[in-house]
């Protein structure tokens, strides 16, 4: 008999095995050592796993990462639907269902307000019609070019998280802690710290005064490329086109690329960077929401990759 339910105790190594037997992609493999940092501390609110099984098997699983957001000054409840997959003699309407109503249940019962989704092309009619989010953005890919130094007058730090002692880290990262009064997820230090400490991935700080930049390594289509995985305001700052300038050539310097891919968006940045990619070439990243207090959506003022699972 297949059961459906919140599981208490994850199991990582076999939720990762099941998780890449149920993809069936020869390039897609999932590491228990980065479900369990994102499951527990990767956004600071833990999540939940609603979880299918056939007697003691693990069939399947929806994870709700839950999550803070800040709307028009004050932190409500969120949460992220990620890592939906069912093994392939188990998928059937039904079991989709049951692990959507779970999901909902645990969303009423902690009085989550916004469901957010990044979906892939299956999961998205799927996220939309059992939990009822729709289109809120679609964020293109951007790219661009930056060769030379960055400014030494205007850089303050640039290096490797890993290099940085977690104190001085912390530190450092304290100025660029998110404010209240914008709208969006809500990072404050330690938790930032926590983001940017996936075990499978290795990231980079760089700041100016004004403005903290998160990059990684990244390579798409055999294309290294340093990934702008997100911008962080100084508040009250007035951020200027130096301090994006100079944090993406801080960036591409340090990862030896001179290329560069960001997607977001980010009312602080005095423009986004590079130029859009056509959707032909690179379809804009899908993100799903629903408010669960009105009927109109909200405003947020940033929404980037350091918001997602995806890096």
């Amino acid at each position: 008999m297949i059961t459906v339910s919140e599981e208490s105790a994850v199991d990582f190594e076999s939720t990762a095995q099941v998780a890449t037997e149920a993809f069936g992609l020869k390039h897609v493999r999932f590491s228990a050592q980065r479900m369990k940092w994102l499951y527990e501390r990767g956004f600071g609110e833990g999540a939940a796993v609603v979880a299918a099984f056939d007697g003691d098997k693990k069939v399947g699983q929806i994870v709700l990462l839950h999550q803070k957001v800040n709307l028009d000054g004050a932190p409500v409840l969120a949460t992220q639907l990620i890592d939906l997959f069912i093994l392939q003699a188990y998928r059937s309407p039904v079991l989709v269902r049951r692990l959507y109503k779970e999901a909902e249940r645990i969303c009423e019962a902690k009085r989550v307000r916004i469901i957010l989704g990044l979906p892939n092309p299956i999961s998205a009619p799927l996220n939309a019609r059992f939990m009822k989010v729709h289109p809120f953005l679609a964020l293109p890919t951007r790219i661009g070019v930056s060769v030379g130094w960055p400014r030494r007058d205007r850089l303050r730090f640039s290096g490797r998280i890993t290099t940085i002692p977690r104190d001085e880290a912390i530190e450092r990262l304290s100025a660029f802690a998110t404010p209240p009064g914008e709208n969006g997820l809500s990072w404050d230090t330690a938790t930032l710290f926590d983001r940017i400490n996936d075990p499978t991935c290795e990231y980079a700080v760089h700041a100016t005064d004004n403005l903290l930049l998160v990059s990684s390594s990244r390579k798409t289509r055999r294309i290294s490329h340093a990934l702008l995985c997100g911008f962080f305001a100084r508040p009250g700052a007035a951020v200027v086109s130096d301090d994006v300038r100079t944090l993406i050539r801080a960036a591409c310097h340090l990862w030896k690329h001179p290329v560069f891919v960001y997607a977001g968006i980010n009312k602080s940045l005095p423009h986004l960077p590079g130029f859009a990619l056509p959707e032909r070439l690179r379809p804009p990243i899908l993100v799903q929401l629903r408010d669960g207090d009105s009927d109109t959506d909200p405003t947020f003022d940033r929404f980037q990759l350091t918001d997602s699972d995806y890096v």
